[in-house]
């Protein structure tokens, strides 16, 4: 009889394994803790089906590489990077205790619209600091955002983003490149239309994903998700969604971001993910500056709803945030009328004094 595989490791590095929390792209994810500091942390694993692979093993170097040289605080972050005595390779990150975009969307399939801005201001944020440094990220989705217990916002798994400086493994050699002209990397119900032809990523696919989780959170569904493979690559490349898709409820300038986001042209995009996060501020202008309390007490609802298995959240345990009323159109027609009086009172006096 063959022998029952252990599924835990006692020790992974200096750590010590407490539960699998799952599979991401290059390998096993593990909640272990720390006992250095007292601390938990995650530690992602390469599975023992890819671990022979050059290129996977090239893939996860890179993974721990981009995390390092990324610093913003809904990016994950790395503490170290190693190689264990069996030749397995580690990778040990911040643990993230919280509730996936996906998890949420499974229980409320359409969040209130100020999770919806707070959701994309911070992916989007999140994004342009990441497309900054040459880095895309590849595989947008709920599964790989996360509203944390302190309703902090997370974008994680960069286990297959493409950097435009790969890392180099030994002296002079730079490692090749790990995207095939033709591959398709991803989940392809998130895929921009460039990706499902093989083309190479941008960071104006990421913005294309982003557009697609957008409307999922609106609408309740993902309007490009098909019946198969096929019908998804179909729906993904002819299906144009336009602004009469929306519920009126939903404010025209979202709309408008939204619609922009999922141009099939990548040129017609919007231009960076920092350009796209400053129009969604625009939108949630009357919102408090600080929505973290607000979305910490709305995923205590949702977990609460989890735990006792009812349908609804239960309200009194989270706050909508407050709207604050806004005076643009009064600003500027007092402007306007200031302008006029003064730009007559000048021409009057020049004309008086001319002609005096």
């Amino acid at each position: 009889m063959p022998e029952a595989k252990n599924t835990k490791p006692s020790k992974i590095g200096g750590y010590t394994p407490t539960q699998e929390l799952g599979s991401g792209a290059m390998g096993k994810l593990w909640l272990c803790h720390d006992k250095s500091l007292d601390r938990m942390v995650v530690v992602k694993q390469m599975q023992q089906d890819i671990e022979d692979s050059d290129i996977n093993i090239r893939r996860f170097l890179q993974e721990g590489n981009i995390l390092a040289h990324l610093n913003h605080p809904a990016i994950t972050k790395p503490y170290a990077l190693w190689k264990e005595k069996d030749g397995k390779l580690s990778l040990s990150m911040e643990f993230i205790h919280g509730l996936t975009l996906r998890q949420i969307l499974d229980k409320v399939k359409q969040p209130p619209l100020w999770v919806v801005y707070s959701i994309l201001h911070e992916i989007l944020c999140a994004l342009g600091e990441a497309h900054r440094k040459g880095i895309v990220h590849r595989d947008l989705k709920p599964a790989n955002i996360m509203v944390d217990n302190d309703g902090r916002i997370h974008l994680l798994d960069f286990g297959i983003a493409h950097t435009e400086s790969p890392l180099k493994f030994s002296k002079g050699e730079d490692a090749e490149r790990l995207t095939q002209t033709g591959a398709i990397l991803g989940t392809v119900t998130y895929m921009s239309p460039e990706q499902t032809i093989g083309e190479e990523a941008t960071p104006a696919s990421d913005l294309f994903a982003v557009g697609i989780i957008a409307c999922e959170m609106l609408m309740g569904q993902n309007l490009f998700r098909g019946t198969s493979f096929s019908d998804t690559i179909q729906r993904i490349q002819k299906l144009k969604v336009t602004e009469k898709a929306f519920s009126k409820e939903i404010p025209s300038r979202l709309i408008k971001i939204i619609v922009k986001l999922l141009n099939k042209d990548p040129r017609k995009r919007p231009l960076t993910a920092f350009d796209a996060a400053e129009q969604v501020s625009i939108v949630m202008r009357n919102l408090p500056r600080d929505m973290v309390p607000y979305m910490a007490n709305w995923i205590y609802a949702i977990k609460d709803s989890i735990k006792q298995k009812t349908e609804t959240l239960d309200e009194t345990l989270f706050v909508t945030p407050p709207t604050y009323p806004t005076y643009f159109k009064f600003h500027f027609f007092k402007g306007a009328i200031i302008g006029t009086l003064l730009g007559a009172l000048i021409s009057y006096l020049i004309t008086y004094f001319i002609i005096k």
